[in-house]
């Protein structure tokens, strides 16, 4: 299989310029390599990570994955969102760091926790109300890696589904950097990845297997289907549903820290 099936959307606006240049597609998936380039966290010895060469999408890709509306509420779908510029100036800063310990002193700053809060009453615009709100969190991610998430192990997880909380469907996720960063996904739910592995090996999973399972399964009997890389440029965010999809961040061919803000509750 290597061919995309209709699954999880890109909500696409009209006014969005050259979307399809945001967008790439792997060859598929292939065990990471362990032994990595020194000062970079390895990997761990099952992860799994998007096999070059990258290329663009058909225009029968492309109408696969763009949809111009959500279908109902709420919805699985990845949405990039334009931050205000109100809110970006005072969170300037951020996006010049060299040093990632100097992270919490620049957030202990008045105008950097204007910022914030800023955010955070932005967030309430858009969120639905009755829906769970975790904590946001600010972190930072080294440059030009391929795959950024690290588990409990201190090794890089490669492609993953986060590990379900409560009933939080989505994460926000807000560039903070000066440079563009990546969401790497599989446009599939966790329900149809199940479906696919059950339908081609009924002995590998069962009902009551976990996420992670599910997801390592699929990209190992599935190893030609494409990963979807979809930049975020600076100030914008991505919202996608990261306890249902297999995913991870990616900042390769960046050279600069990779400051970013994210909580998950439900978005309309």
């Amino acid at each position: 299989m290597y061919q995309l099936i209709e699954g999880v959307k890109i909500i696409h606006s009209y006014n969005e310029r050259s979307w399809k240049n945001r967008l790439l597609l792997s060859s598929g998936t292939e065990q990471a390599s362990v032994g990595i380039a020194r000062y970079s966290t390895p990997y761990c010895n099952d992860a799994i990570v998007p096999r070059s060469p990258w290329r663009t999408l058909t225009s029968m890709e492309q109408q696969i994955l763009f949809s111009t509306k959500l279908e109902k509420l709420p919805s699985l779908y990845v949405r990039i969102l334009n931050i205000p510029q109100n809110i970006l100036v005072c969170l300037k800063e951020l996006g010049s760091l060299e040093d990632h310990r100097l992270l919490k002193y620049v957030l202990e700053k008045e105008k950097a926790k204007k910022g914030i809060s800023l955010i955070q009453e932005y967030i309430e615009t858009f969120r639905i109300q009755s829906a769970e709100l975790s904590e946001y969190r600010i972190g930072w991610n080294a440059p030009n890696q391929m795959t950024v998430t690290v588990g409990s192990d201190g090794c890089r997880v490669g492609l993953h589904i986060d590990n379900q909380r409560g009933s939080s469907l989505h994460r926000i996720s807000i560039n903070l950097g000066s440079e563009p960063r990546y969401l790497l996904f599989i446009n599939l739910s966790i329900d149809q990845l199940y479906r696919l592995v059950s339908e081609t090996n009924g002995n590998v999973v069962s009902k009551t297997s976990g996420s992670s399972r599910i997801c390592m399964a699929f990209m190992q009997l599935f190893p030609n289907y494409p990963v979807v890389k979809l930049r975020v440029n600076p100030g914008e965010a991505y919202i996608a549903p990261t306890e249902h999809i297999t995913h991870d961040g990616c900042t390769e061919g960046i050279n600069n820290l990779d400051v970013f803000f994210t909580l998950r509750s439900i978005f309309s």
